[in-house]
């Protein structure tokens, strides 16, 4: 028991709660200041490595907004997993879920094993070493659990370090569901990519940074070859199954900080934040190399299809007044790469062959 106001226990313990308040605001303010998913889930493990002196974390999430499971979340840090691990799931109607939605606060495999009984979610859970389940919320319900290794120490968890979890998983919870929302609004549900409008936004945000940075911005336009002539002969569900590969693609190529969207139909684009003229040709070069050489499932059965990418690549221009002008050149970019032949990348340039 804590002592009288002047003892240095009760000193050090309020300076402690003082320094939890503090690290919650600012990790609040953080958490809040962002609606990107992925750094938002890398952002909330660093967190906790950072805070609760654990080199272990992980966050299980439902995929999509009307999953009815959790899945691991690919930045997990620190546990040894296999790739069974990776691909287990979570129901969220499952005795550990509707159990820890009662109680809303960090529990020990031990303590929820002692309440509720052992099932193969908590049995999963401790196999791979977590120590600690703090499930994620969002008012009152469940949306995800966020899963801790051992402390560095080895040590036992002590109650402050619940409280701060407790508080951390209700603004980790309602974050993810804002995040969740948030890109059910700018993502195109089929490809994945981010819509239109979206592309529009972020690449007028991107081109004032350029400008007033003084750096670099390119633009990739692609387009997958023939494939009006494809949709006829095998169908459109053959043609969304070729767009979901393609734009699989050009996600899995993009960097971090450049953004994947569809323009329109099959045409598909990339905003390279940084990048010049040879940068943003090389990635069209990795993406169409990737797309020549995968090979696409035929819904209909039958051999898999094999598709090409025809690509255009521009850069900004300080004479730039808006969109409009670096999505031209791209285009234009993209017109000579149909007209020369398809499956290339070509790089605008003044000469470029102008289809008006």
């Amino acid at each position: 028991m804590i002592g009288k106001d002047n003892d240095p226990l009760m000193i050090e313990y309020y300076e402690k709660k003082i320094y939890d308040q503090k690290q919650l605001i600012e990790i609040s303010k953080a958490l809040n200041s962002t609606l990107d998913y992925k750094y938002l889930i890398d952002a909330i493990l660093n967190i906790c490595l950072a805070q609760l002196q654990t080199l272990s974390a992980a966050i299980f999430l439902s995929p999509e907004a009307d999953s009815n499971y959790f899945e691991l979340e690919p930045s997990f840090k620190g546990f040894d997993l296999s790739d069974d691990d990776v691909t287990f799931r979570i129901k969220t109607d499952a005795p550990l879920v509707t159990f820890l939605e009662t109680k809303l606060k960090a529990m020990t495999p031990d303590q929820v094993e002692e309440a509720m009984g052992l099932s193969p979610e908590l049995q999963f859970l401790r196999k791979i070493g977590g120590d600690l389940i703090i499930p994620l919320n969002a008012k009152g319900k469940v949306n995800g659990l966020l899963l801790l290794g051992e402390k560095i120490t080895l040590g036992e968890w002590m109650e402050e370090d619940r409280d701060f979890l407790t508080t951390l998983s209700t603004l980790a919870g309602i974050a993810v569901e804002n995040s969740r929302l948030y890109e059910l609004a700018t993502v195109d549900m089929m490809t994945g990519l981010k819509v239109h409008h979206y592309f529009q936004t972020k690449l007028k945000e991107e081109m004032e940074r350029s400008r007033k940075k003084r750096t670099g911005l390119a633009l990739l336009f692609t387009d997958v070859d023939n494939f009006k002539k494809f949709n006829d002969t095998h169908g459109h569900q053959a043609g969304d199954e070729v767009l979901i590969a393609v734009a699989k693609k050009l996600i899995e190529s993009a960097g971090k900080h450049d953004i994947a969207a569809r323009y329109g139909g099959e045409e598909f684009c990339l905003v390279m934040p940084g990048a010049d003229l040879k940068r943003g040709f090389e990635m069209g070069e990795k993406i169409r190399k990737a797309v020549e050489a995968s090979s696409i499932p035929n819904p209909n059965g039958g051999p898999d299809f094999k598709v090409t990418l025809s690509i255009g690549v521009s850069e900004i221009w300080q004479a730039d007044r808006n969109n409009k002008d670096l999505i031209e050149r791209a285009d234009k970019a993209l017109y000579e790469a149909k007209h020369s032949g398809k499956n290339r990348t070509i790089p605008y340039q003044p000469t470029s062959t102008n289809p008006n």
